[in-house]
């Protein structure tokens, strides 16, 4: 009796595993377009996904008050000064605005007072959570060139 339920849990978990896996293979087929969106930046200037059409679009998802966000920011300094000098991709920062917790101030005030020259676009949750439904920062998310 014992044996059988081994043998049966066993097959249960193969057939897990083997549905998982066509599933995965599925998603990689459905492949989907990333919709435009358009946001302020911190340059002053309304920017568009559209306006890198043809490259790789690396988008991270931060808050100032984010720990975790706060300590990969050197590293996505040095990723951005390297991405500039190829022009074949392009890192744009989306801060997660609520109006409370965090607002455009406070995003602009960490970015100048850590020397930070990134691209920071100001998101009020229409591309974080309408588009990609990010749930908890930092998130990053990688766009190829076909969007």
């Amino acid at each position: 009796m014992k044996m059988r339920r081994r043998i049966a849990g066993i097959l249960l978990i193969c057939a897990a595993a083997v549905l998982l896996w066509t599933g995965a293979i599925q998603a990689e087929k459905q492949k989907t377009r990333v919709p435009d969106f358009t946001l302020m930046s911190n340059q002053g200037r309304p920017i568009s996904l559209s306006d890198y059409a043809g490259r790789v679009v690396v988008l991270n998802f931060w808050t100032s008050w984010c720990p975790d966000c706060r300590a990969e920011m050197p590293e996505l300094q040095r990723l951005q000064d390297e991405l500039a000098e190829t022009e074949e991709a392009v890192l744009l920062l989306l801060n997660q605005i609520d109006g409370s917790l965090e607002t455009q101030e406070s995003g602009k005030r960490y970015l100048e007072e850590n020397a930070l020259t990134l691209i920071n676009l100001y998101d009020y949750g229409t591309v974080g959570w309408g588009i990609f439904g990010v749930p908890a920062y930092p998130a990053t998310v990688v766009i190829d060139p076909e969007g």
